[in-house]
């Protein structure tokens, strides 16, 4: 009860936010819309008009119930940040975030825990041994006694308690197992599933169309929610054993390996140790030490289903080669779950890392310490037909990578990068142009820092895939965001890409379709809260701009903010988008150069059926005292101004909609 009225309390806040703070002065939303002949309940999109240009079955409903409505945006946005903010250590709360943000919703202990079966069977005085031996027994032949007796006397060395940790593991992989193996029934009839992990593997690396018809019917017949089940199962048991092992001191060497039909089990005392990465790996658990592993918590092949790493503390190194897909985190038709509990630690690998799902759930969760990620393609929270989740709790970190990733959610996936704490940087790479942008070769796309994408078909085979989710929620911190193209908060074909920010002065820097914008039936929303920020866009679509029936959203709560800003931006709206800009205090300084920006938008063709659907740019700035450009006369302090469209011989007056509102 109390959760709903909290709810209710916040949209009521976001309704009226102006009008309860001022009561004598009107909610400068109905203001500005009132001005064009509009109301909040006549802002929304013709979804009729809009199936003549596009359309897909993968499409969320997340999508349409806050691409139909722009003013439920910015509460679902921050209801969702300080929701992944506030539950950012625990692996069951991310991943059930995420399986519910997908339609596929899943609260696993919601009412019971389905780990308490689990529990009594680790009273034995032998937890470690009887897990493995049932976890054998489950999936192929009984040990014979010999076996057992080597099992038995190699984990005897493991202290107890951390027995009874990793058999909680195990066992819960056991039960969990079944929900696998039934999320594949279907497809297991009809596709080789070897086959068609190395098919989508390829799509990401390469972005081949080679093998994409047969992707489209497997998707099909995945039953997501049984792929998700296990997810919070597993999530749920590492919650308490990363709880658990965190408390306990270890005193005693030990050094524990066994190999097991879904690979090699490793508990290991608080010397260094290194890892290879030759072998798969079902679970390591290292108590401490300046570890070093070369490839770990990734299932790389159908039957290693499942990779958990458990490093307790140390300052560790996380590295694999340019020929490894799948580390860090990564779940490839499965399950990798990467969590280490304290130490400075440097992770650099390639392809599908750091956080990274592939029909199945990838996890990174780091808990603390002065971090540095550094990635090439897939990875930081990369959600690909699946979850990928990255989320650091303390600390300064810097994250690093190219394309795909820091909060990239394609088709059926969501993607989340959550950093709670610290003086943060996060870097797409536009230095080295290895994935030039069709809208300019000098720069690459980059598909990073909170970005939903596409495959977009209709002028090739029709065989379109809506896009996913993609997030990237800072806590606080003075942090540095630089990118190309596509990137912080930002959407194309029917997905959704969001950044939001809390506090700290922050510096945004990017070249097209950034900063709360997108393309094509997208939902790109920027929320920045607290701080004097610096927004830089060099090209085109930025700040609160949406382009071809997409809705574009920057929101900024406070601070002395300065924009630097491209055409279509401040709220520019093309090719009957809706581009909104909202800063809401602070003395801000707005610099721009361009036609289509400040509240104003652009159907750009004549002669269609564009010509009877609307395009609003809109601009409001809600207090401080700003500076606009001395050649744009019309926007200054406390004025109410509209804007028409750029085509002045062919006017489109109750189409082309532009206004802009700066009051106190």
């Amino acid at each position: 009860m109390r959760t709903v009225i909290a709810i209710l309390s916040l949209f009521l806040l976001f309704n009226l936010t102006y009008a309860q703070e001022n009561p004598e002065k009107p909610d400068p939303f109905q203001t500005a819309l009132a001005e064009v002949g509009l109301t909040k309940e006549k802002l929304t999109f013709d979804y009729g008009d809009m199936s003549n240009y596009g359309g897909d079955k993968f499409a969320l409903p997340l999508f349409y119930t806050l691409h139909s409505a722009p003013f439920k945006v910015e509460l679902y946005t921050r209801l969702f940040r300080d929701d992944l903010i506030q539950t950012c250590r625990s692996a069951r709360a991310l991943t059930s975030f995420s399986s519910r943000r997908l339609n596929e919703g899943i609260r696993r202990g919601l009412i019971s825990s389905p780990l308490d079966r689990v529990k009594p069977l680790l009273e034995s005085e032998t937890p470690l041994h009887d897990a493995i031996v049932d976890f054998e027994a489950f999936y192929t032949i009984p040990m014979d006694q010999t076996r057992r007796k080597e099992l038995k006397e190699k984990a005897a060395q493991v202290p107890l308690e951390l027995q009874k940790m990793a058999a909680f593991i195990i066992f819960t992989a056991i039960d969990s197992s079944r929900y696998h193996y039934q999320a594949f029934k279907e497809v297991n009839e009809e596709f080789d599933l070897h086959e068609m992990r190395d098919i989508f593997v390829d799509f990401i690396a390469s972005e081949t169309d080679e093998g994409n018809f047969k992707m489209e019917p497997f998707l099909e017949e995945v039953e997501f929610k049984y792929l998700y089940t296990p997810a919070q199962d597993l999530a749920m048991a590492l919650d308490f054993a990363a709880d658990s092992i965190s408390r306990m001191t270890f005193n005693q060497e030990f050094e524990f390996e066994w190999q097991t039909s879904a690979g090699k089990v490793l508990i290991n005392d608080n010397r260094k140790h290194e890892y290879s990465g030759e072998d798969a790996c079902m679970l390591i658990i290292d108590v401490g030490g300046n570890d070093v592993y070369r490839n770990a918590a990734a299932n790389i092949d159908y039957r290693n289903w499942l990779s958990i790493l458990i490093d307790v503390e140390g300052n560790d190194t996380y590295e694999a080669d340019e020929e490894t897909v799948g580390s860090f985190g990564a779940g490839i038709f499965g399950y990798g779950f990467l969590l280490d509990l304290a130490g400075d630690d440097t992770y650099s690998a390639e392809n599908i890392t750091q956080g990274a799902g592939i029909c199945g759930v990838g996890m990174l969760l780091d808990y603390g310490g002065k971090d540095s990620y550094d990635a090439y393609i897939c990875g930081q929270g990369s959600g690909v037909f699946g979850q990928g989740i990255l989320s650091d709790i303390h600390g300064d970190d810097r994250y690093h990578m190219f394309q795909l990733g820091q909060g990239f959610g394609f088709t059926k996936g969501i993607g989340l990068l959550v950093d709670s704490t610290g003086n943060d940087e996060y870097i797409a790479n536009d230095s080295i142009i290895d994935f030039p942008a069709s809208q300019s070769r000098e720069h690459n796309s980059n598909l990073c820092q909170g970005v939903g994408f596409g495959k977009r078909a209709d002028f090739v085979d029709g065989h379109s895939w809506a896009g996913g989710i993609g997030m990237l929620v800072d806590g606080s911190g003075a942090d540095f965001y630089s990118a190309g193209l596509f990137a912080q908060g930002c959407a194309y074909w029917y997905s959704i890409g969001v950044l939001s920010d809390v506090s700290g002065d922050d510096i945004y820097d990017g070249v097209w379709y950034v900063q709360g914008s997108g393309a094509h039936f997208g939902l790109g929303v920027l929320l920045e809260s607290g701080g004097n920020d610096r927004y830089t866009a060099e090209m085109n679509m930025a700040q609160g701009a949406g382009h071809d029936f997409t809705l574009g959203m920057l929101i900024e709560e406070s601070g002395n903010d300065i924009y630097n800003a491209p055409n279509l931006s401040l709220g520019g709206g093309n090719a009957n988008g809706f581009g909104i800009f909202w800063d809401k205090s602070g003395d801000d300084g707005y610099y721009v150069t361009a036609a289509t920006t400040l509240g104003r938008s652009n159907v750009a063709s004549r002669g269609s059926l564009r010509d009877h659907n609307m395009c609003l740019g809109l601009f409001l700035d809600t207090g401080g005292n700003d500076t606009y450009p001395e050649e744009y006369d019309f926007a200054r302090n406390n004025r109410l101004w509209t804007q028409p469209g750029k085509n002045t011989e062919q006017p489109l007056p109750e189409v082309e909609l532009g206004v802009g509102y700066d009051t106190e």
